[in-house]
C-alpha cells in the first residue's frame, strides 16, 4: 500500500536522489524531484502530490514563495528543510501555511517521521474539510426547506406540520430530494 505521492524540491540533485531513494524504500510512491521552484510550480499542474518536501534555499529563490504557492495550489502536506540560521524567520513567515519546518542537516529518521506526520496532518485536514463542506451543504439545504415551509404557512394558510408533511410527501411521490421540491415551492410563491 502506498504511503502517498511526494514531490521533493531540492537544488542539489545528489541530496534529492538520496531523499527519493529513502522515501521509496519507506513506501512513498510515486516520488518525483524538482530542482528549482519554477520546475516545482510546473509539476503542481501535472500532479497533485500528497506531500511536498522543500529543501531551501533553491537555485531560483529562497523557497518561501514556493511554500505559499504550494499551500494555495495544492492540498499537500508541506515539509521545509532550512538552514538553522533561517529557522526563526521561516517559522514566522510560514506560520499560516501549516508547513513543518526542520533544521539542516536532517537525518533519515527525522525525515521519515516528519514526512509521515505531515501526510497524517494533511489527511486529517482533508477529512475535516470534506466534513465541513458536507455539513455546510446540509445546513444550506435545510434553510431552503425551512424557507419553503414558511412560504406555505404564509401563502397557503397551512400549519407548520402540514407544510412539512406536504414537502416530504411531494419529495417521496416525485422521488426527488426535499430541497429540490422546496426550491420549486419558493419559485412558485416568490
Amino acid at each position: 500500500m502506498s504511503a502517498g505521492s511526494v514531490l521533493i524540491v531540492c537544488g542539489k540533485s545528489e541530496v534529492a536522489s538520496s531523499m527519493e531513494a529513502m522515501l521509496i524504500k519507506e513506501g512513498f510512491y510515486p516520488v518525483s524531484c524538482a530542482h528549482s521552484a519554477n520546475e516545482a510550480r510546473r509539476q503542481f499542474f501535472y500532479t497533485q502530490p500528497d506531500l511536498i518536501i522543500i529543501s531551501t534555499p533553491l537555485p531560483d529563490e529562497q523557497g518561501i514563495d514556493l511554500v505559499f504557492d504550494a499551500h494555495e495550489k495544492t492540498s499537500a502536506g508541506i515539509v521545509v528543510i532550512a538552514r538553522p540560521d533561517q529557522l526563526i524567520d521561516m517559522q514566522e513567515s510560514l506560520e499560516k501555511t501549516g508547513a513543518l519546518i526542520l533544521p539542516k542537516p536532517i537525518n533519515r529518521l527525522t525525515l521519515r517521521q516528519s514526512a509521515r506526520f505531515a501526510l497524517s496532518v494533511r489527511n486529517s485536514m482533508t477529512l475535516l474539510k470534506s466534513e465541513r463542506d458536507d455539513l455546510k451543504k446540509r445546513i444550506d439545504e435545510r434553510k431552503v426547506v425551512e424557507q419553503a415551509k414558511w412560504l406555505l404557512v404564509e401563502k397557503m394558510n397551512m400549519s407548520e406540520p402540514e407544510a412539512s408533511r406536504l414537502i416530504q410527501k411531494r419529495a417521496m411521490n416525485l422521488r426527488l430530494p426535499q430541497v429540490q421540491v422546496a426550491e420549486e415551492i419558493i419559485k412558485k410563491y416568490e
